[in-house]
C-alpha cells in the first residue's frame, strides 16, 4: 500500500493545476523531440543540403524563360500590370492573364495564382527596357531574378524537409549525422535530378511553394501535438492555404499529414483528428473559392477533344487504363534510375497500351504489389509501408487515375511524392542494411556507404548533364527530341525553335539548312498527330516561306487548301489570305477561295464557308459565281436576307 500511496503522489505533483474548475488538455504522448537550438547543433548537414540544392542549379541564372513561362509570366497581361494585376490573378482562371480569357482548355481549369501573384510581383520590381519574344521594344522582367528566386525556394525546402525528417525520425545517439535517416534522405531529395523541370523552369516555382506550404503544415501540426497550443493549428491551416493556392496538389496532404501522425506519434485518432480538422475546413474553403472563381468543380460540361490536352480522348477503357499503369511503372524507374529524361511525355511518346501488352501488366502488378505491402505495413508502422503509402497518396491527384491531368505524365509530378522513394532508399541504407548484417558491421557500413555514394553520385552527374538542356527554347528542344523522337509535340517545338533562329540568320547556306531542318520536323509532328493545331499553323508557316523564296503561288493555296479543310480556324491562314489580296494573282486567290467556300458548305461548316467566300469577293468583286456562292452558303446557314442580298448582286453581274 506505502508504495503505491507513493506513486500516486508522483503523480500528482505532474498534474496541471486546474484553474476555474476547468479539466487541462491531456497531454499526447508523443516521440516527437523538438531539441533547443536545433539548427545550432544541426548547421553543417544544413549548410551543405542548402549549398548542394543551390550550387547544382547556380549556372540556371543565366537562363531564359521557356515552356509554359509565357502563360504565366512573361505574356501574361495581368502579371505586367504588377501590384495592380495581383488582384485579377487571385480572381480569375490562371490562364486568362494569358488568353484574355477563360478558354477551358483543360480537364479541371487551373487555379494556381499565388506563384503567378510573386511573378507580378516581380515584374513590377525588375521590369526594365528591353525586346519581349516577339522582338517587339518593351519593358521585360528579368530572368535571372526569377532562377534565383526559384533556386533560394529550392535551398529552403530542403531546409525544412530536413527539419521535418528529423522529427519523424530522430537519429540514435550513437549515430553520426551523415549517416541518420532524415539527412540521407534530404540528401537524395535534393539531389535527384528528376527535380530539374521544376527547378530550372521558372513556372515549376508552383511546385516548390506547394511543398514548401506543405511540409510547413506538417511541421506546425507536429508542433501543436507536443504543446497542445492552438496557434500552432492556426499557424498549420495558413501555410496549407497558402500550399493549395500554389498548386492543388498540397490537397494530398490531407491524408499524408494525419498518416505521418499515426506512423510517428502515440496521438490518439481523437486528437489526430482534431488536428486535421482545421485543414479540413481550408481545404473545403479553397475548393468553394476555385469552383466559384473557374465556374466549376471539375467539369466545364465541355468535352476536351484535343489530344495535347487530354491524351485520352477516344481511347476505350482498357486502352486509358493499361497506358496509365505503364505510366505509373515508368515513375518508378525513374525514382531509381533517372534515365533518359525528357520535359516532353506527350503523345506519342507515351504510346498508347492495351492489357495485352507486358509494360501495362507489369506496371498494374507493381501497383497491387505496392498497395499491398503498404496496407500490410500500415498497421504494423513499417517505415517503407509510410515511403509507399507518401508517394502513392502524393502522385494519386496526378496520376491520371480520379480524372484526366491534360497530359500523360510528367517528371515535375513527382516531385513531392519522390520524398516517399527517398525516405525508403535511405531506410534501406542506413538501418536495414546494419540491421540485415549487424553481424558483420564494418561490411555492412562500407556496403550501406557504398550504396548512398552510388546514387549521390549517379543523382549528381545526371542532374549535372540535364540542368544545361534548360538554358533557352532551343536547347530544350534539341535535348527532348533526342528522347522523345515520337512526340508530336516534341517535334512541333524542335521545329518551331529552327524556325525562329532561321528568321534571324543571314548566312543563306545556313538558313536553307534551317529551313530543310524545320520543315522536317514540322511534318514529322504531323505525321504523329495529322490534326495537330500547332503543327499545322507551323505547315502554313513553312509553306508562306517557300512562297517567299519561289514565289509559286499555286504551292502555297494547295498547301493551304490541304491544311484548313482538315483544321478549320487556323488564323495564320486567314491572316496570310488577307495578305494577298494585294499581292498575289487574285485570280487564283478568289478560285482558292471558292474552292475552300465550296468544300465548307458540303461539310456543313457554314461560318467558314461565308468567310471564304467573302474573301473571294474582296479578291475578285466581279465573279458573280462568286456571290452566288456567298448566297448559298448563307442560305444554308439560315440567314435568307442575306442570301437574298448576294444573290441579287450575283444576278447583277450576268450569274
Amino acid at each position: 500500500m506505502a508504495k503505491r500511496t507513493k506513486k500516486s503522489k508522483k503523480e500528482l505533483k505532474n498534474t496541471p493545476i486546474k484553474q476555474k474548475k476547468t479539466a487541462p488538455l491531456k497531454k499526447v504522448p508523443s516521440n516527437i523531440q523538438f531539441q533547443e537550438g536545433f539548427w545550432k547543433k544541426n548547421w553543417l548537414p544544413a549548410l551543405l543540403l542548402f549549398v548542394l540544392a543551390t550550387v547544382l542549379y547556380a549556372q540556371t541564372i543565366n537562363y531564359t524563360y521557356v515552356l509554359d513561362d509565357k502563360i504565366v509570366f512573361t505574356k501574361n497581361q495581368y502579371v505586367k500590370e504588377g501590384f495592380g494585376g495581383i488582384g485579377k490573378i487571385m480572381s480569375t482562371e490562371s490562364m486568362q492573364g494569358y488568353f484574355g480569357e477563360q478558354k477551358n482548355l483543360i480537364v479541371g481549369g487551373r487555379y494556381r495564382p499565388l506563384s503567378i501573384a510573386t511573378f507580378a510581383m516581380e515584374y513590377q520590381f525588375t521590369k526594365h527596357p528591353g525586346v519581349d519574344e516577339d522582338g517587339k521594344a518593351a519593358l521585360v522582367p528579368n530572368p535571372k531574378v526569377s532562377h534565383f528566386i526559384n533556386i533560394l525556394l529550392y535551398g529552403l525546402t530542403a531546409l525544412l524537409l530536413f527539419r521535418v525528417l528529423c522529427l519523424l525520425f530522430p537519429a540514435p545517439e550513437n549515430k553520426k549525422w551523415f549517416g541518420t535517416l532524415a539527412f540521407v534522405a534530404s540528401l537524395l531529395f535534393v539531389l535527384h535530378p528528376i527535380h530539374s523541370e521544376v527547378v530550372a523552369n521558372v513556372k515549376g516555382r508552383d511546385e516548390i511553394m506547394t511543398l514548401i506550404g506543405a511540409l510547413g503544415s506538417l511541421y506546425f501540426t507536429l508542433r501543436y501535438l507536443k504543446s497542445d497550443n492552438f496557434i500552432w493549428l492556426g499557424l498549420s491551416s495558413i501555410v496549407f492555404f497558402l500550399a493549395l493556392l500554389a498548386k492543388e496538389n498540397a490537397l494530398t496532404f490531407l491524408a499524408v499529414i494525419p498518416l505521418s501522425v499515426y506512423f510517428f506519434t502515440n496521438t490518439s485518432l481523437k486528437k489526430n483528428l482534431i488536428s486535421v480538422a482545421p485543414l479540413l475546413v481550408v481545404a473545403i474553403a479553397y475548393l468553394v473559392l476555385r469552383s466559384s472563381i473557374i465556374g466549376y468543380f471539375l467539369s466545364s460540361g465541355k468535352e476536351i477533344t484535343d489530344i495535347m490536352n487530354n491524351p485520352f480522348y477516344g481511347l476505350n477503357v482498357g486502352e486509358k487504363f493499361a497506358t496509365i499503369f505503364y505510366t505509373l511503372a515508368l515513375y518508378v524507374k525513374l525514382l531509381i534510375f533517372p534515365h533518359p529524361l525528357t520535359h516532353d511525355y506527350y503523345p506519342f511518346h507515351i504510346p498508347v497500351l492495351t492489357f495485352g501488352d507486358y509494360r501495362a501488366i507489369l506496371g498494374l502488378l507493381m501497383y497491387i504489389a505496392l498497395g499491398v505491402y503498404a496496407l500490410y505495413g500500415l498497421f504494423k508502422k513499417d517505415i517503407i509501408a509510410y515511403g509507399i503509402l507518401f508517394y502513392l497518396l502524393t502522385l494519386s491527384i496526378t496520376s491520371n487515375i480520379p480524372f484526366t491531368v491534360g497530359t500523360f505524365m510528367n517528371e515535375r509530378f513527382v516531385y513531392i511524392s519522390s520524398i516517399g522513394a527517398c525516405i525508403i532508399l535511405a531506410y534501406l541504407i542506413t538501418r536495414k542494411i546494419p540491421e540485415w548484417m549487424k553481424d558483420k558491421a564494418p561490411l555492412a557500413n562500407g556496403l550501406a556507404y557504398g550504396l548512398l555514394a552510388l546514387f549521390a553520385i549517379g543523382f549528381t552527374a545526371k542532374k549535372i548533364t540535364r540542368v544545361p538542356a534548360w538554358k533557352d527554347t532551343l536547347s530544350l528542344n534539341q535535348a527532348a527530341i533526342k528522347t522523345s523522337k515520337n512526340s508530336a509535340r516534341a517535334n512541333c517545338f524542335m521545329g518551331t525553335a529552327l524556325f525562329e533562329e532561321y528568321k534571324t540568320e543571314s548566312d543563306p547556306k545556313v538558313r536553307d539548312q534551317l529551313r530543310e531542318d524545320f520543315t522536317y520536323y514540322i511534318d514529322r509532328a504531323l505525321e504523329i498527330h495529322p490534326r495537330y493545331g500547332s503543327a499545322m499553323t507551323m505547315k502554313a508557316g513553312v509553306a508562306a516561306e517557300n512562297y517567299k523564296k519561289d514565289r509559286n503561288l499555286d504551292k502555297l493555296l494547295d498547301d493551304f487548301y490541304k491544311l484548313i479543310i482538315v483544321k478549320p480556324n487556323l488564323n495564320f491562314i486567314d491572316q496570310y489570305t488577307e495578305y494577298l489580296m494585294d499581292r498575289g494573282d487574285t485570280a487564283k486567290l478568289g478560285n482558292f477561295c471558292k474552292k475552300v467556300g465550296a468544300a465548307f458548305v458540303e461539310r456543313g461548316n457554314y461560318p467558314m464557308a461565308v468567310k471564304y467566300y467573302t474573301y473571294g469577293t474582296q479578291a475578285t468583286p466581279s465573279d458573280g459565281n462568286m456571290y452566288r456562292g456567298l448566297s448559298n452558303a448563307y442560305q444554308a446557314a439560315g440567314n435568307s436576307a442575306k442570301a437574298q442580298q448576294y444573290l441579287n448582286r450575283a444576278k447583277a453581274l450576268g450569274n
